[in-house]
């Protein structure tokens, strides 16, 4: 049974108990409450799941928000946050290189996967990872796909640039 009430029943009525601001709060909640049922019959792990609704609805791959989460959602927030964490994760791998690296000339500064596996390890277990992602932004430069201990001790890791504040937006941008 739906408990809402009509409009013309609402028109009728000064509001709920002869207060119209709480009356309406009691229409704007029932809003977002049936934008809520909508939303949930959308999502596939929920109980209210409609595999009608969702099939009606057409995605876009070339539409720019194909594949992100909603504007402004929480989802969207802990993805900035993942970000600026990865960010300034490869920032330090950077001035690490930087700082313990042999300056190379144009810019350019190198070390040894041992060494910089030997420093970094202290702060981070993720430095093939972070390797590899700087070398996806242009920032590092190796032989090889992967790098692994032991094996590749000897193989030269180039800072090609460094990482400044005003590239967070295009490292953000990036998309897997």
């Amino acid at each position: 049974m739906d408990r809402r009430m009509s409009e013309s029943d609402e028109n009728r009525l000064p509001g709920l108990y002869g207060n119209t601001a709480l009356s309406s709060r009691i229409t704007q909640f029932q809003e977002k409450a049936d934008q809520h049922k909508e939303k949930q019959k959308l999502n596939p792990f929920s109980g209210s799941f409609d595999a009608v609704s969702a099939a009606k609805q057409k995605l876009n791959k070339e539409d720019s928000n194909y594949g992100r989460p909603v504007e402004g959602s929480k989802t969207e927030q802990r993805g900035k946050q993942a970000a600026q964490l990865l960010f300034n994760e490869i920032k330090l791998l950077c001035e690490i290189i930087k700082k313990h690296g042999v300056d190379a000339g144009e810019g350019r500064t190198t070390m040894t996967f041992k060494e910089l596996f030997e420093l970094y390890k202290v702060i981070s277990n993720k430095v093939v990872g972070l390797l590899i992602r700087a070398r996806k932004h242009r920032l590092v430069d190796f032989e090889g796909e992967m790098l692994y201990q032991g094996r590749d001790d000897k193989i030269v890791i180039t800072l090609l640039r460094e990482l400044h504040e005003k590239d967070i937006e295009e490292f953000a941008k990036t998309k897997e």
